[in-house]
């Protein structure tokens, strides 16, 4: 305790005479660098007290290639500036993170700072620094309080600095559209989309208006699906289930007409590329015509097909919706190791990662679109952020919609759905037989979870 105490005084002492010089250079003339200029935004004047000792953090993330590039691009931008400090790149794809992520908090060998999603808030938070603490080096003002709040506390604590804002979109292929006779300006309903995508496997067997992987058939089908009819979240808060079994048997038998219809591509030609369907080909010879998928994720699917022209719709919605059941999410970013040696260090990187404009215009939109101002000033004035990008948040952020509550989005929960609508879509259970089975699965589950 004393050499904490001591340590601390050390510290203070050398502020003080760092306040000292500074206010000695602003009398010669010197002017104050704007918010999130740099690496240190937010950060005061402590730059100087530890900028000569040598500081090695570990820091994890998932993605594709294109986001790992980046990110190593920013590690030795921001490494370049401060040569004292060393960063270890730990990086995979999304597969499997969360559980080794659990394993390292277990084993207390968790990196310094880390990729994290507020959908493992539950599990994880006691593993993680408040970052309330340490909100003198991370310039949090930049960020909406509704995204620092709804996605990135956990009980009183502020676990991750969101670092991307998106939404569902529809992705277009307005080539394949022109080609099979489908208006520019269709505005696409669940009803819709079976009705236009009947008529063209019809015409070309080949041919699918849509696809999707088994997250995207339970998170941006089956789900805003119902949430458009019930007005309510998927989970309620008192951990029940937002729909009754009525209401899952009629979005239930809804996705098993979207697949009899011919609308969509069957599942098992599709299963095959699970959260990298840009590569499938169907997609890239044109044979597909719109994805529902997040509008970070235009990029990679303006890539696969650069001859096509590639734009966006509003999210699929019936008459009479009670809201959209596509929320504006913050749900990703950063967060901090509470065994960490180094927190004072991950909290400047991550303000750099989060508010720096050198930083933005390295990452861009490879965590979704920026939830700074100030790194999403950087990028619309460079011309990095897409247009359609832009579109597809508006679009989504206009509508009528609830925040998916930590417990909606528990993987444990998500599972019991997919078991079941894998067993629905090849016709092993009708949908009054899958609503039943997820029904059970699922209140059981919840009610597993609220006496934890």
């Amino acid at each position: 305790m004393f050499q904490r105490k001591l340590h601390h005084l050390s510290k203070m002492f050398v502020l003080m005479l760092s306040i000292l010089f500074i206010l000695s250079a602003c009398s010669a003339g010197s002017k104050e660098e704007p918010a999130a200029s740099s690496a240190s935004a937010g950060a005061g004047s402590d730059k100087a007290a530890s900028d000569n000792k040598p500081v090695t953090l570990r820091f994890a993330w998932w993605g594709n290639d294109a986001r790992h590039k980046a990110t190593l691009a920013a590690i030795d931008a921001y490494t370049k500036q401060h040569p004292n400090v060393k960063i270890e790149g730990e990086y995979m794809g999304f597969d499997g993170f969360n559980k080794k992520l659990a394993t390292q908090f277990a084993g207390r060998t968790a990196p310094d700072l880390f990729q994290f999603t507020y959908e493992w808030s539950v599990e994880m938070s006691e593993f993680m620094v408040d970052l309330n603490s340490l909100s003198n080096l991370i310039d949090m003002k930049q960020i909406p309080d509704a995204a620092l709040k709804d996605y990135g506390s956990y009980k009183g604590k502020q676990i991750m600095i969101p670092s991307g804002m998106f939404a569902a979109t529809t992705i277009l292929n307005e080539d394949f559209m022109q080609k099979h006779g489908i208006p520019a300006d269709t505005v696409w309903t669940w009803d819709k989309l079976i009705e236009t995508g009947k008529k063209v496997h019809e015409q070309d067997k080949n041919a699918y208006l849509l696809t999707a992987d088994i997250d995207v058939i339970n998170k941006l089908i089956l789900q805003p699906y119902i949430m458009q009819k019930t007005g309510k979240g998927w989970v309620n808060d008192d951990f029940t289930p937002g729909f009754d079994k009525a209401q899952l048997t009629d979005g239930l038998t809804y996705l098993s007409n979207l697949y009899k219809s011919g609308a969509i591509e069957p599942f098992g030609d599709s299963t095959a590329f699970v959260g990298k369907m840009e590569q499938n080909p169907k997609w890239v010879k044109g044979e597909i015509g719109l994805l529902l998928d997040y509008v970070q994720a235009i990029d990679k699917y303006k890539q696969a097909v650069p001859a096509a022209k590639i734009g966006v719709s509003a999210f699929p919605e019936n008459s009479g919706a009670v809201q959209s059941g596509n929320a504006t999410v913050a749900g990703t970013g950063f967060a901090i190791s509470k065994d960490s040696a180094n927190k004072e260090e991950a909290a400047k990187f991550i303000n750099y990662l989060v508010n720096d404009k050198e930083a933005a215009l390295l990452l861009t939109t490879q965590r979704g679109i920026p939830s700074s101002a100030a790194a999403r000033k950087a990028l619309e004035e460079s011309g990095k952020l897409d247009a359609s990008i832009s579109k597809g948040l508006e679009l989504a952020s206009a509508k009528k919609t609830i925040s998916p509550n930590v417990v909606s989005t528990n993987a444990e929960l998500a599972q019991v759905v997919k078991d079941s609508i894998q067993k629905l879509i090849y016709n092993q259970l009708t949908p009054d037989q899958a609503a039943n089975q997820i029904y059970t699965g699922f209140t059981s589950k919840l009610q597993e979870m609220k006496a934890k």
